[in-house]
C-alpha cells in the first residue's frame, strides 16, 4: 500500500485558481493512472474542489475549512505542511486497519501540479520491505514545451520525489496542535523536527541513511516537476529572495552546463506521456 499525500492551497491564496485547479486535475489523474490498484490519494483542502471527472473511494479529501489564508511565503510552507500532518493522521488510521501494521506503510508526499510514473504503486507492493524509494534522477517540464530536461537526483529540488517507508511511531494518532497553530513558527518547527512527513524534501533521503535506513532507487524515474504554474511555492521564494536582494542573484556555472548540455534534455514522447498519465 502506498498513500499519495497532496497538500492542495486555498482558493483565498491563489492568484489563478483555474489554474490551480487544472493542474490539480491533472496530477490526480497521473496518480489514478497506476498500474497496481493498491494505493490510496489523500488531499488535504481548506474546501472540497470541484473534479473534473468520477473517481473511486481511493480519493479522499479531508477538508479544513478553520485554516486561515496564508498570508507569507512562510506561511504558506507551513500551511502545506500542516495539511500533510493532517493526512498523516488519516494515514496511521489506514496503517491500523493492514492486516500486519508493524510493517509500515509507504507515503509519497506530491505537489498538486507535478505528475508522478504510473509504475510507483506496482514497484513498492512488490517492495515491501524497503526503507523508501528515490529516482536516480527525474524529469523538470517548464509548463508548455515540448521536452523535458532531465534533473540528476530530483528530490534535492523538488518536494514530490520520496516515497517515505512509515510505521506507528512516525504518524500522530492525533493532530498534535491546535488549529489555531496551523502557521505558528515555534509550533512549526518542533513538528518538522518529529513528524517524517513533514522533513524537508532535499534532506530526508540523507537523513534517514545516517538512522541506518537507507531509500532504495527506483529503476525508473518517478517524478515531472512542474514549472512556471504561476502558483509554485519554491517560485514564488526565489522571486520573493531575488526581489529582496538584487546582489545576491548569482551566476551558477554548474546550472549553467545542465541548462546547455543538450543530452539533459528529453522530447515528450507518446511513450513518456502515457508513463505519466499526460494524456488521460
Amino acid at each position: 500500500m502506498i498513500i499519495f499525500a497532496i497538500p492542495l492551497r486555498s482558493e483565498k491564496s491563489a492568484k489563478n485558481w483555474d489554474a490551480v485547479l487544472h493542474n490539480f486535475h491533472r496530477t490526480v489523474r497521473s496518480v489514478f493512472n497506476q498500474t497496481n490498484p493498491d494505493f490510496r490519494c489523500i488531499v488535504a483542502c481548506n474546501e472540497k474542489p470541484p473534479m473534473d471527472r468520477e473517481y473511486d473511494e481511493r480519493l479522499e479529501f479531508l477538508e479544513l475549512p478553520y485554516m486561515p489564508v496564508p498570508g507569507s511565503w512562510l506561511e504558506m510552507a507551513r500551511d502545506k505542511f500542516w495539511k500533510l500532518t493532517v493526512i498523516a493522521v488519516r494515514a496511521r488510521e489506514i496503517l491500523e486497519q493492514q492486516e500486519e501494521p508493524e510493517k509500515g506503510i509507504y507515503i509519497m508526499p506530491v505537489d498538486a501540479d507535478d505528475l508522478l510514473n504510473r509504475r510507483i504503486a506496482a514497484y513498492c507492493h512488490d517492495h515491501p520491505d524497503a526503507h523508501g524509494f528515490v529516482s536516480h534522477d527525474g524529469y523538470v517540464w517548464n509548463t508548455g514545451k515540448r521536452y523535458f530536461r532531465i534533473h540528476r537526483d530530483l528530490h534535492t529540488y523538488c518536494g514530490s520525489c520520496n516515497i517515505i517507508k512509515m510505521y506507528r511511531e512516525d504518524l500522530p494518532e492525533t493532530c498534535p496542535a491546535a488549529p489555531e497553530l496551523c502557521h505558528d513558527r515555534d509550533t512549526a518547527v518542533w513538528m518538522n523536527a518529529r513528524y517524517p512527513i513533514r522533513f524537508d524534501h532535499h534532506i530526508i533521503v540523507d537523513r534517514y541513511a545516517e538512522t541506518g535506513r537507507p531509500f532504495s532507487r527506483l529503476p525508473f524515474r518517478s517524478t515531472v516537476y512542474v514549472l512556471e504554474t504561476g502558483d509554485n511555492i519554491s517560485a514564488i521564494h526565489q522571486q520573493l529572495y531575488e526581489k529582496k536582494s538584487p546582489s545576491k542573484k548569482r551566476f551558477h556555472p554548474i546550472a549553467f552546463l545542465r541548462k546547455i548540455n543538450v543530452f539533459s534534455y528529453m522530447p515528450i514522447t507518446k511513450g513518456i506521456r502515457r508513463e505519466f498519465g499526460m494524456e488521460l
